[in-house]
């Protein structure tokens, strides 16, 4: 028994081989995701929190030496119990950092637990020494102790930093092997699709050549044939055949049919020649039997080419789906009204038309043809979209503006409360923006904002969304991140990208930048809330000497 006995049987077995290759294709991609997620996880429980540690105990410490100095100097008391309350939150961190290295990184552990060691006593001293030097009426009574403290705060300080960067280049070596490995693996992968590929094509064209283009094929040129007036022979095929062997027989029962009827082209001419829209008349088998002068200077096609192609070919290949649909509706008796579509002209230029059709029958019910009436709306159409862009985006950079991005904001806030999704969210404002407008003119500002604008889009995503919010404010969307960490990344990008010198007017000028940052967390209600926690943030950025980026309050928590 055939088993190819259908058009469904056929397509089934295409189907089932491409299938086959995909399977072995989706074995190989998930061993390939499997090794990837492991370095991955390294990375992300191992390496990026000793980095971050690493950063957040150097500043905490940068912060205690500050006010015992600011104590020490002004006198005040209070400066020195906060100092000494930081080291309720240096020492578990530098604890936390022995643990790490002791498990994974050896090579560390030395030099770290020397550092909490070391800070260790330097804290005893510096909280004895300096209330102390506070509480005596003359500090410099006690200038010895506090030389000394000096030089113990010094080295640590270097300690610290050398600390963190050790670090962070540990962790960029791990994710430069990462890199390098994914790297691999692409490529190990790219080789395999291609071989399924080129397997699955060749078998799938073979099968559906031989059991349903040929087939088509010989119904192809029974068409053209009745097109020239060419007698049609009555198909060849068993009486068992499939949908194609029924259909060549229905079209060549049609064609006798059809052959008994007559049509005045003179009167359709001269309908379609009086049309002042395009008026296109269509065959029963979607071949274009005429056109009028409207249609001819709105495609700019030569009659003689227009005339007998193809109803497809007048339509952009964008929208081949939407034709399938048109044709399929056409084919049982559907007519359409005012669809917006796009009309492909002789020089593949696109026309937006309101497109229109209706089914011509004769008196028996016979399908006679279609007739397509078309309309040019291209002067509309640029209006809308020019109003749409004007209430979507900002007119001087292009990015979204104010509307857009609070619309975008709350949508990924609804997803992640849904979904449980973790977004940050940039707040920026330039620094000496105002300098440089009042030193070379509105112009140069706006060619500035224009660059900057350029410079953000640079260091995020293409899933991320950059908006000028007005004037010289900036906001930044950041989609789904795992930790601060990713926001910390991306935020000395920012730093580093807006720190090179913009060329204004032959002169080079620095604009710095300060941006606060909120992660979504479920503290947060409103997105008005999200935005005032940003704002804030960005505030304190500017209070803290600008072009910094600092982390909402929530964040810490």
């Amino acid at each position: 028994m055939n088993i190819l006995c259908s058009i469904r049987c056929k397509i089934w077995a295409c189907g089932s081989v491409a299938l086959l290759i995909y399977l072995t294709a989706t074995l190989a991609t998930t061993w390939v995701n499997n090794e990837t997620k492991v370095s991955i996880i390294h990375v992300q429980r191992i390496d990026l929190p000793l980095f971050s540690q690493g950063v957040l105990v150097n500043s905490l410490f940068v912060s205690q030496s500050e006010q015992y100095e600011n104590g020490l100097l002004t006198g005040e008391q209070g400066e020195i119990d906060h100092a000494n309350m930081l080291h309720h939150q240096i020492a578990p961190l530098l604890d936390e950092l022995v643990r790490l290295v002791n498990t994974n990184h050896h090579d560390l552990s030395s030099r770290i637990l020397s550092l909490r060691d070391d800070y260790n006593n330097y804290f005893v001293m510096a909280s004895q020494y300096y209330m102390e030097a506070v509480q005596k009426d003359d500090i410099f009574a006690s200038r010895n102790e506090i030389h000394q403290l000096g030089k113990l705060q010094a080295g640590l300080s270097a300690d610290f930093k050398q600390v963190a960067g050790s670090l962070q280049e540990m962790t960029n070596e791990d994710l430069e092997k990462n890199n390098q490995r994914i790297d691999f693996y692409t490529r190990f992968l790219s080789i395999v699709f291609l071989l399924f590929l080129i397997v699955a094509v060749v078998v799938i064209n073979w099968l559906a050549n031989k059991e349903i283009i040929a087939p088509l094929g010989k119904i192809k040129r029974m068409i053209a044939d009745f097109g020239r007036g060419s007698a049609i022979e009555k198909p060849q095929g068993s009486a068992n055949g499939d949908e194609i062997q029924e259909l060549a027989n229905s079209f060549w029962q049609m064609t006798c049919e059809l052959q008994r009827i007559t049509v005045s082209r003179d009167y359709v001419d001269n309908i379609i020649n009086n049309m002042s829209d395009s008026l296109i008349i269509l065959n029963p088998d979607l071949t274009i039997q005429t056109a009028n002068q409207a249609t001819l200077r709105l495609l700019n096609f030569p009659r003689e080419e227009l005339e007998g192609s193809s109803f497809r070919n007048i339509f952009s290949h964008h929208e081949k789906a939407v034709i399938d649909s048109l044709v399929h509706g056409f084919l049982e008796g559907k007519g359409v009204a005012n669809f917006e579509a796009y009309y492909t002209g002789y020089d593949e230029q696109s026309v937006p038309v309101l497109f229109s059709a209706s089914t011509l029958y004769f008196p028996d019910g016979t399908l006679q043809g279609i007739s397509c009436m078309a309309r040019d709306i291209s002067e509309l159409k640029e209006q809308r979209d020019n109003l749409e862009f004007l209430a979507n985006f900002d007119k001087l950079t292009g990015l979204p503006n104010r509307n857009l991005f609070l619309d975008r904001l709350a949508v990924t806030v609804n997803e992640a409360r849904r979904y449980g999704h973790l977004f940050a969210l940039f707040y920026l404002d330039l620094d000496n923006f105002k300098f440089l407008n009042d030193t070379y003119g509105h112009g140069a500002g706006d060619l500035a904002l224009q660059e900057v604008a350029i410079r953000l889009q640079e260091t995020v995503r293409d899933s991320d969304t950059v908006s000028r919010i007005g004037g010289d404010e900036f906001a930044i969307l950041l989609n789904r991140v795992q930790d601060t960490g990713e926001a910390t990344i991306v935020a000395a990008k920012i730093l580093d990208i807006m720190g090179k010198p913009f060329l204004i007017q032959g002169n080079q000028s620095i604009l710095g930048i300060s941006i606060g940052i909120c992660l979504f967390s479920p503290e947060i209600t409103s997105v008005d809330d999200l935005i005032k926690n940003a704002d804030m943030a960005m505030y304190a950025a500017k209070a803290q000497g600008r072009n910094r980026f600092v982390f909402s309050f929530l964040d810490q928590v």
